[in-house]
Formats: C-alpha cells, structure tokens, sequence
C-alpha cells in the first residue's frame, strides 16, 4: 500500500514482523503522516514463506515506489521487519538512505524462536523461525552506506505470557533487551511497553517520528 503526496520529497517505508501485515502499520502510518512524504507498507508474506522471500518481495515492494526519485528515505521497521529493512539497505544500498529505526526487532535472535523450533514441523511450517533463532543472529547486518543513521525503540514491559515464563525480566514479552540493542545505532530509546503494543502505541510513534525527522530520540 502506498500513501501519496503531490511531490512528495520523502519516501517512508513501514515494514510489519513475523505473523504481521500491512493492516498492523496503518497506526505508524496515520501517527507518522506530513506533507511532503509517500508512505509504503509492503505486505509480506511474515507467516509461512522464508525469511529470504519476505527479503526478496520488500525488494520488489520497494523498488516498484522508485526510491531513487526522492531525496530522502527513511525506514522503520518492527521486530523481523527490522531484520528485512536491514537486508535490504544493504543489498540495494540507496544513495538517498538517511535513517532506519528498528523497534523491538530481535537483531541477536529469539529465545522464543529456539523454543518454537523444538516443537514438531513448527520448523517447516512458520519458516521465518529459522531467521530469529539466536544461531542464526550471530552478527549484525549494518548496511554500508555513508550518512546513514541507525536507531533502536526498545520495549521493557515483559507483558506476553511466553516471555514471563522463558525470558529475562528485561524483556518486551518476545524480544530480549540484549536482543533489541544494536551495537551500531546512533541512538537508543526505551518505552515501557510490550512487543505488540508498539505497533499501536502513540509514545512509540511519537519516537520513531522524532528519530527519522531529527536522528535523535
């Protein structure tokens, strides 16, 4: 979906996580809208399909906005979709990449993730697992491009049933604080809220807002 101004010079791209769509960013985009600005929510196949074919389908969902014709693009991601929007900074590496804020994404991995994994065909049925298990986040995707700024929304409301029974107290319910901070972010907020909420959260928006328009938080 794509929200359109008239010469617009900024591209926002607002990408959901695991077992989410499209529909879950319409409050980021409602919270994030301002003349000027196109918004994109790529809806990607977070359920079933591999980690490497939500990465390919934001590619085309991406390019088909035509980035290169705006000055600025700016990036938030949501748990996975910070794990997606990191993938494709660096494949595609855009000149005009100017900020990316990752909420609660799980850049070390999931417990839950490895936990999930243990249960019969889990594995082959829900494949973007494989992508957040903590083997499989050992090092962090930093695209290589000159200018850009990386941001961090950290949850600290353990509020999810799952992440009160197997993780830390420092937890947003699914993703561990350790998780959730990357060494290669500018800036760093935390919010008292849990993993899904944010994704409905006006303080959260308010964050993301403040990060991409000024790259502090």
């Amino acid at each position: 979906m794509i929200q359109t101004e008239k010469n617009a010079k900024n591209l926002i791209v607002l990408i959901h996580g695991y077992c989410k769509g499209a529909k879950d960013m319409q409050f980021w985009k409602e919270a994030l809208f301002a003349e000027g600005c196109d918004i994109i929510t790529p809806d990607l196949p977070t359920t079933y399909d591999s980690f490497e074919d939500c990465v390919e389908k934001l590619i085309r969902d991406i390019e088909a906005a035509e980035p290169e014709k705006y000055e600025n693009l700016y990036i938030a991601g949501h748990s996975m979709g910070g794990l997606m929007a990191r993938e494709y900074l660096q494949r595609k590496k855009p000149a005009n990449a100017r900020r990316l804020v990752c909420v609660g994404t799980p850049h070390y991995g999931s417990k839950l993730a490895d936990i999930a994994l243990w249960i019969p065909f889990m594995g082959m049925i829900h494949k973007p697992l494989h992508a957040l298990k903590c083997s499989a986040r050992k090092t962090i995707t930093t695209p290589d491009i000159p200018g850009l700024e990386i941001g961090v929304i950290v949850g600290t409301k353990n509020g999810h049933w799952p992440g009160r029974l197997f993780l830390s107290r420092e937890a947003d319910g699914l993703v561990e604080k350790s998780s959730a901070i990357a060494p290669d972010a500018k800036a760093a907020a935390f919010c008292n809220v849990d993993h899904v909420t944010m994704m409905y959260d006006p303080y959260t928006a308010n964050l993301i807002r403040r990060f991409l328009e000024t790259g502090a938080v």
